[in-house]
């Protein structure tokens, strides 16, 4: 048997989790580096497929050759005969597309699945009739496997992203494929951060036998279990506030512990509400309840800025009156045609302000449906709609989302406030954790 972890990009996790599950099994482990190879298809496909071809025509009559890319990990390592019993190839799909993710592969040297190696390669070559746009698209034709269809009580392979609900964590799962847009196979897209700080965690979960998305030093303290709400540093002239509800609460409470150690080196104000806010008399989710507590901390502070519960400060040091300066709102682009993202906006005391946001109020409490976060195009499109009418809403006057509000697929080292928004709540935790872990 033979592992052959065939890598476009360097990946560490990647390649430990591989070495394991090969010496597990005292399986042959080969590692082909193609990151100096072209990356551009129908190259990047040719060269795999002639490495394959390669590793079969060195290899026994009826082996078992495990072909895994950089975005694979291994989750329960069982045996590849165990997966294999009757059958010469398999290869995956993900979705009810026909054509399957190529991660992970598994194929027999036979004389059959030579040619169909070859096949592939043929297609790959430069000059030909038809040009593959993906490495996935090389398949068609071949059969495949669904990936809810078990083998022997196992999933052969689970896809999983950052906006993916994890359920190779509960279902019994050989491997994982790491793709965001696991039901087009041919837009396959991987953000390397993501995959790395998951199989990381894959590999210390293997190691110690915790849960993967168990994070014990984000639990709830006796302190913040019983306090609806807190108030930190009060009397400050900046003041933050944010709002989370326990549904909420493993990811929040990582934004409410660095959101306040971040207020304390700084000598802000902190409102934080561990639930929403009755007495406001609104039945609603808690983002909904924004226009309120920025227009009531308003009274008292000369600027409030409101924070998402999946918001970090990357920068603890530094400050918000730079950005502040000058201006009587905060605002930044939104990674989609919004022309701001509202989980992060802040106010001057303005006469202004204290208009938009009572007209903004007003809307939302007629509004029939309040339920969830998305619900009558959420609050973000009234937020917008509020700030037109006033006629607060200019381009020039909103930041770009390098300096205040970035997502956090566009972080870096030296991002300000990071907004982890367009994830599934374990994903979420996981990243949110690991960057919260980095700062000093």
């Amino acid at each position: 048997m033979i592992v052959v972890s065939h890598f476009r990009q360097p990946a560490p996790a990647s390649l430990a989790n591989h070495r394991q599950y090969a010496r597990l099994y005292s399986y042959r482990h080969e590692v082909i580096d193609a990151s100096a190879m072209p990356q551009v298809m129908p190259l990047r496909a040719l060269h795999r497929y002639e490495v394959l071809l390669n590793t079969l025509r060195r290899t026994p009559p009826e082996q078992l050759v495990l072909l895994l890319s950089e975005d694979s990990a291994i989750i329960e390592p069982v045996a590849l005969d165990r997966l294999m019993a009757g059958r010469d190839t398999l290869h995956v799909r993900t979705s009810s597309h026909e054509l399957p993710q190529v991660d992970v592969q598994i194929w027999r040297n036979t004389e059959a699945v030579r040619d169909t190696v070859l096949r592939l390669i043929k297609k790959s070559r430069l000059g030909g009739n038809v040009q593959h746009s993906s490495e996935a698209a090389l398949f068609a034709g071949l059969e495949t496997h669904h990936y809810r269809t078990l083998i022997d009580g196992i999933c052969v392979v689970m896809p999983t992203g950052c906006n993916c609900d994890p359920l190779w964590t509960r279902v019994p799962t050989f491997a994982i494929s790491i793709d965001e847009m696991p039901h087009s196979p041919e837009q396959k897209s991987v953000m390397p951060r993501f995959r790395n700080v998951l199989v990381e965690r894959i590999n210390r979960a293997r190691a110690t036998g915790l849960p993967i998305f168990s994070f014990p030093e984000y639990a709830s303290t006796p302190d913040v279990e019983t306090a609806e709400r807190s108030t930190y540093n009060p009397g400050r002239s900046i003041a933050i506030t944010t709002l989370y509800t326990p549904n909420i609460g493993s990811y929040a409470r990582i934004a409410e512990g660095n959101i306040r150690r971040y207020c304390e080196a700084q000598g802000y104000t902190l409102y934080v509400h561990r639930n929403i806010p009755h007495e406001i008399g609104l039945d609603a989710t808690g983002n909904w309840f924004k226009p309120w507590l920025l227009h009531g901390y308003l009274q008292h502070h000369d600027w409030v800025v409101w924070l998402d519960a999946d918001v970090l400060i990357a920068n603890q040091q530094q400050k918000l009156e730079p950005l502040l300066e000058g201006r009587d709102w905060l605002l930044a682009h939104d990674v989609g045609q919004w022309p701001f993202n509202a989980g992060i906006v802040g106010f001057r005391r303005t006469a202004r302000t204290d208009v938009m946001l009572r007209d903004l109020m007003a809307v939302i409490a007629k509004l029939p449906d309040t339920s969830s976060v998305y619900v009558d195009n959420g609050d973000q499109f009234h937020f917008i709609n509020a700030m037109k009418k006033a006629e607060m809403l200019r381009d020039d006057t909103i930041s770009d989302m390098v300096g205040i509000n970035t997502p956090w697929v566009f972080r870096r080292p030296d991002s300000f406030i990071v907004h982890y928004y367009g994830m599934w709540n374990e994903m979420r935790v996981l990243m949110m954790a690991h960057d919260d872990a980095l700062l000093p």
